[in-house]
């Protein structure tokens, strides 16, 4: 069976190689630093509680440092191969790996590797690689000339899907600190959270729009979305779910799923299909909060998707979809008819297939208003 990949078309990756290498040379201090023979570890300090204590903490560090002078110098090379395998490994974690799916959109990516000076001189960086009570810190080893620090900066928008599973970071202008090994066979680490660079409100991306009036950008995103799930799943003609059969519900949670970042895990376990199920049911179907926990649409005694069914559901899925889908070249129109919402379904020759019919619900936030769908039906 094709797998369908999870981001499909949400994804929208432009990726610049913008490796700032001009700073892979050791150069001299802004500020006299006091010189060792040997890189000692301070013993551990405790957290400081006021920015006069914290400046001590940093100035005291900073006094236990070797002279930045004496740090390995790397080659213009061995910057350039150190920042492309950290772009490398960032998109293989970010964007192919587990959290893929937590994103929209990951762009204007930029790695640049950052000189030992400057990370003795930052104390943001300072604290960040001098962590560590046993073995040699990161710092240490930047200092040797074992690994380099590179930063990978980028612009990052949620799915307007994630919300509902709580993000750990917000999204816009962001770095996170990678450090990559002068020995190509050993692995990059990442030895940071995400950075945010962003000041103040962050800006939409010039591209944007809504695709009805009355919509936000996310519940127009939203509602592409819940339109692709519903015509991947072959679904015509219905008022809610529970006029659907059981391969329908399986075809809906599969493609509908895959903007949650669920997998198929999820719909072979009774469990996890129940709970999640409910949970895309209620905000693609109601107008109800209480989308984290209840069994409006699949109850506690439901027996889920036994393992025949699966495997038949499942060798279909690519074949059956609305017949006149094509994936990210399908046309929809959106509309207004009185307080109901039509999204319209064309052909490639222009004539209209299949609509389905929303409601808008505001919401109590701006990031759960959202477009809920209150029916569907064939046209031709």
């Amino acid at each position: 069976m094709k797998k369908s990949f999870a981001r499909g078309a949400a994804f929208a990756l432009t990726a610049v190689l913008l490796a700032a290498l001009g700073g892979c040379t050791a150069s001299a201090p802004t500020e006299p630093i006091q010189k060792e023979s040997e890189v000692t570890t301070p013993a551990e300090t405790p957290a400081p509680a006021t920015e006069e204590t914290a400046a001590s903490a940093a100035a005291e560090t900073q006094a236990s440092l070797p002279d930045p002078e004496g740090a390995a110098v790397f080659s213009y090379a061995q910057c350039e191969e150190a920042a492309q395998r950290a772009e490398q490994y960032w998109y293989d974690d970010m964007i192919t790996g587990p959290a893929a799916y937590r994103y929209a959109v990951a762009e204007s990516v930029a790695t640049s590797v950052v000189p030992y000076e400057d990370c003795i001189l930052n104390e943001q960086l300072l604290m960040l690689v001098s962590y560590g009570e046993e073995g040699e810190r990161a710092l240490d080893r930047i200092y040797a000339g074992i690994d380099l620090l590179v930063e990978v900066h980028f612009y990052v928008e949620y799915e307007p899907e994630i919300n509902y599973l709580g993000p750990q970071y917000g999204d816009g202008l962001t770095a996170v600190y990678i450090l990559v090994p002068v020995d190509t066979s050993q692995p990059c680490e990442v030895i940071s959270g995400w950075y945010s660079d962003q000041n103040g409100e962050r800006m939409l991306r010039p591209d944007q729009g809504v695709v009805v009036e009355g919509l936000t950008v996310y519940q127009s995103r939203m509602l592409e979305h819940q339109c692709r799930a519903l015509a991947q799943a072959g679904l015509r003609e219905f008022t809610s779910s529970a006029d659907w059969t059981e391969e329908e519900l399986y075809r809906y949670l599969y493609f509908r799923g895959q903007d949650f970042g669920y997998t198929e895990e999820e719909w072979q376990n009774n469990r996890w299909v129940i709970s999640t199920g409910n949970r895309l049911l209620t905000i693609d179907f109601t107008a109800e909060d209480d989308w984290y926990d209840n069994q409006r649409f699949l109850s506690t005694k439901w027996p889920g998707f036994s393992a025949e069914n699966i495997e038949k559901y499942s060798a279909g899925l690519d074949s059956g979809a609305v017949p006149g889908y094509r994936g990210e070249d399908t046309d929809w129109q959106f509309q207004w008819d009185g307080v109901t919402l039509v999204a319209r379904m064309n052909g490639e020759s222009g004539q209209a297939l299949q609509e389905y019919r929303f409601q808008l619900y505001e919401g109590v936030a701006p990031w759960n208003g959202r477009a809920y769908c209150v029916g569907g039906q064939p046209i031709a």
